[in-house]
């Protein structure tokens, strides 16, 4: 057997170095093993928030547009309602009809017309501000 000769290792120059430089390939090696999945789950979660966004502006313009349906059936409702009340309106005051009310009620055409005339009223001596004078 050959005696071999026993050398202590030699001494680390800078222990805080190294020690820093093992806690970097620590932390390294624990940031590759997730880095993937991370990279992964960020792109998921970015294509469904693009995704949600499409969706909730589709709800949206959907419902807008039943809105604005709704708003069109509504004005076309109104305007035939506004043309009902018209004619019944102008049935309500025709010369005719009108005519024919006040015979049942026995109204008859005037046969003179007076006038009447008034004098202007003449102002009196006091002001409508009572402590001022009339000129």
């Amino acid at each position: 057997m050959i005696a071999r000769e026993f050398h202590a290792p030699a001494r680390i120059r800078n222990p805080r170095t190294a020690r820093y430089a093992t806690q970097r390939r620590i932390g390294a090696t624990r940031r590759s093993r997730y880095e993937t999945l991370l990279r992964v789950t960020f792109g998921v979660a970015a294509v469904l928030v693009v995704m949600l966004g499409y969706v909730l502006l589709t709800s949206n313009i959907t419902a807008l547009s039943y809105a604005v349906q709704r708003a069109h059936a509504q004005r076309t409702e109104l305007e035939l309602q506004d043309a009902r009340l018209d004619d019944q309106i102008a049935s309500l005051t025709s010369d005719d009809r009108l005519a024919t009310v006040a015979a049942r009620l026995g109204m008859v055409q005037p046969e003179e017309f007076l006038r009447i005339s008034l004098e202007a009223p003449r102002p009196s001596g006091i002001h409508p501000l009572a402590f001022l004078p009339l000129r």
